[in-house]
């Protein structure tokens, strides 16, 4: 092929100008005298195809860059093109090729990885798209649309620090984009760092004051620091910013409970009453609104409150499903009928480590602050660690020694970079559900004490009911389910107690909050530790804490729960014989 006239090149170069125009009739009126003169250059079929897509023909812009493709098999940036234009047409298999092969013929073409990245997350096929957007970025460092996913999928991938990395330099290059100071400070916050994602989130509110996430995420941190005052100022902030966002308003709500504002607290009511609310809206609302009014003693109201907000949180999340959930309970008796056999292959021994376990709203936080108040012990709030690893391992005697010693190693450094102080000699991981991976824990930190913490189950049922857990929590939207959990519960610890090897202290929420010092004597005692009076002092403690309990934990003790559940004894009626105040029949009632 002879190499174009000048006058070719110059038509060519004014059909891109008018299809960069967006002029798709005039770049094919100069394409059409082009093409039958020049019919084997690639550089016209690829212009041809750009005109093509300028008019949403993909057939004809697939047609002619298959055709710029036979004429020069080795260009990778026209692999490229064809992946994008099958891509934007929802064909993503076929378009994975054509970046596949760009690749190969441009190993340096940032753009091909960014797009074999891109398609491989849509997909969802997320360790390959990690691999090529990390190619993207090192073929061209400092591309935005390049960096944003790959923090994304770092997070993924459970490598924070990475990602962080990312989002620095992308709070860098766009420092009026609120979703990067988001992250970032949320990358903070993952890796135990609140104090610096405050700090994050207030420079990125000098430089975007308007911003009502911003302003929601840090009053959300001020919360778990302490700062009621600080909390109320920011949501109120966000509030104002965005007057229709629920976010803000029902964590008004929820601080300050049955002294709410009234017009917040009718405002709340109105939109209750909306059939439009979303679902989503509509549980987070109706959870704070019914810890209103039942502060105020209109019980039968909130409790209507939860029965809505629950049925609108199982409408999003989804139902529990009670049959899987037994046969997990039973596979894991199984696995573990007794103590570890001496060639399991188990962590180094450790003894920092202290597991606070039971139901939610049983007392975990409590203890956990109790115990954090004490000099030589640091809490490390509600780690993932011990359930990511049993989630992801088969169990006991199907585990390599390397792969056990690399986990352990990673969950205690998790427990380390989450304490309260450094250099503590017990690291407590109050993780409530935990209860069902004790089996594991024997195996991944030997030398680690359990507390399990105990309280009247209706009371239980009743708190958990009444509060906005995570939706990945599905048995909390249920009171028939919550009991089934309960007595698992109960059932898999006595299990543990009787077979596992696990030394297990038992804490008896009713006895702590009625006498502190002697139950913070026998804890101190269980994990080897001297008494030290500060523990009697636990609400004063300056920790962060990031529960549903954190204000509770920050007064004195008080006995003001116990029983709590009779104001709401019509409604619990279904489930009352399944919620022994103690331990439930060892038999699983709800099949």
């Amino acid at each position: 092929m002879s190499d174009p006239t000048p006058a070719q090149t110059d038509t060519l170069d004014q059909a891109m100008t008018a299809i960069a125009r967006g002029q798709a009739g005039e770049a094919e009126r100069l394409l059409a005298r082009l093409v039958r003169e020049r019919p084997d250059d690639p550089a016209v079929h690829r212009a041809l195809a750009l005109a093509a897509m300028r008019v949403g023909d993909v057939p004809r812009a697939v047609a002619h860059l298959r055709e710029a493709i036979a004429r020069a098999p080795g260009s990778g940036l026209l692999q490229c093109e064809l992946g994008r234009v099958l891509a934007q047409s929802g064909r993503f298999e076929e378009s994975l090729a054509c970046f596949e092969r760009a690749t190969r013929l441009r190993p340096d073409l940032a753009e091909a990885w960014y797009f074999l990245g891109i398609t491989q997350a849509r997909l969802g096929r997320k360790a390959p798209a990690l691999e090529a957007l990390r190619r993207a970025d090192a073929a061209s460092p400092g591309q935005v649309p390049i960096m944003a996913p790959l923090a994304d999928l770092e997070v993924d991938a459970g490598r924070i620090e990475a990602a962080q990395a990312l989002w620095l330099r992308l709070v860098q290059l766009q420092p009026r984009e609120e979703d990067v100071h988001l992250k970032l400070g949320e990358s903070y916050v993952h890796l135990g760092q609140p104090a610096k994602a405050r700090e994050v989130f207030r420079a990125g509110l000098a430089l975007l004051p308007g911003s009502a996430g911003l302003w929601m995420s840090l009053g959300q941190l001020l919360e778990d620091a302490g700062d009621r005052d600080g909390a109320a100022e920011a949501y109120q902030a966000a509030l104002a910013r965005r007057p229709g966002w629920v976010f803000p308003l029902a964590a008004l709500l929820s601080l300050h409970r049955s002294g709410a504002d009234e017009a917040l607290v009718a405002r709340a009511g109105q939109l209750l009453a909306e059939a439009g609310l979303d679902d989503a809206d509509r549980a987070l609302l109706g959870f704070a609104y019914g810890k209103v009014i039942d502060g105020r003693g209109e019980h039968e109201r909130a409790m209507a409150s939860w029965h809505v907000a629950n049925a609108a949180r199982r409408r999003v999340a989804g139902a529990f499903d009670r049959e899987a959930f037994l046969a997990d309970v039973e596979a894991t008796l199984a696995a573990f009928p007794g103590p570890l056999p001496a060639d399991v292959p188990r962590g180094a021994p450790d003894p920092r480590p202290v597991l606070v376990v039971g139901m939610p709203r049983s007392g975990t936080t409590l203890v956990e602050q109790i115990l954090a108040a004490h000099p030589l012990v640091a809490g490390s709030g509600e780690r993932a660690g011990l359930s990511k690893f049993a989630e992801s391992l088969p169990p006991g005697s199907c585990l390599d020694a390397a792969r056990v010693a690399s986990a352990s190693a990673d969950y205690l450094a998790e427990l380390v970079r989450h304490a309260s102080r450094p250099g503590a000699q017990r690291l407590v991981d109050k993780a409530p559900m935990n209860f069902l991976h004790l089996g594991h824990a024997a195996q991944l930190v030997p030398g680690a004490r359990v507390v399990w913490c105990r309280r009247d189950a209706r009371d239980i049922a009743l708190s958990i009911y009444g509060e906005d857990f995570a939706p990945g929590s599905r048995f909390a939207t249920d009171l028939g389910d919550i009991a089934l959990v309960i007595q698992a519960q109960a059932r898999l610890m006595r299990h543990w107690q009787a077979r596992l090897g696990l030394p297990v202290l038992e804490v008896c929420y009713e006895e702590l909050v009625a006498g502190l010092e002697p139950m913070a004597r026998r804890l101190l005692d269980f994990v080897g530790l001297p008494w030290d009076p500060a523990c009697l002092a636990f609400h004063a403690s300056q920790r962060e804490v990031s529960t549903p309990s954190r204000w509770q934990v920050r007064k004195p003790l008080y006995t003001g729960s116990v029983g709590r559940w009779r104001a709401h004894a019509a409604a619990l009626a279904p489930v009352l014989s399944l919620l022994s105040p103690d331990d439930p029949s060892p038999a699983l009632l709800l099949g």
